[in-house]
């Protein structure tokens, strides 16, 4: 995975919880009020909307920011950066980079999410494998959606 095709997901992961919707929307109606406010097309506001253009402007940017740490962490991480190959079979995973190795069994894999292209399978809540659904036949796929039991 590269760094835009990993950004590309985080984003589009982000922004299918229906929490930053409500937020980036939220901002987007402070930052309006204030803009409308600042040019005398409303009065809204008594006094200077410091606060709520503040607030306006970390709600629409609070997933950019997410994302730029997540992104950090990854470039940070040498082992992201090297191909990662992975090996399906009937008892788990063996997921196999330069300097590591590592096999998760099927029942450590506590759910899996589709975006943008990638497969992900979680063996914690905030942590998973990203595996490329396009190096995957239909076959290959289904024989992993079928290993993970509903938790």
């Amino acid at each position: 995975m590269n760094t835009p095709d990993y950004t590309r997901v985080m984003f589009i992961g982000l922004y299918k919880k229906p929490v930053f919707i409500l937020f980036s929307i939220f901002g987007l109606y402070l930052l309006t009020t204030v803009a409308l406010d600042y040019f005398g097309v409303i009065n809204y506001y008594a006094t200077q909307p410091l606060l709520e253009l503040i607030s306006g402007v970390f709600l629409v940017f609070a997933p950019t920011l997410i994302v730029i740490m997540a992104v950090s962490q990854f470039k940070s991480n040498p082992n992201f950066q090297n191909d990662i190959a992975y090996s399906f079979s009937d008892d788990g995973i063996v997921i196999q980079g330069t300097t590591f190795k590592s096999e998760i069994s099927w029942a450590h894999i506590i759910k899996q999410k589709e975006i943008s292209g990638f497969l992900i399978l979680y063996h914690t809540k905030k942590f998973g494998n990203f595996i490329d659904k396009s190096k995957l036949s239909n076959d290959q796929l289904l024989f992993i959606k079928t290993k993970i039991i509903k938790k």
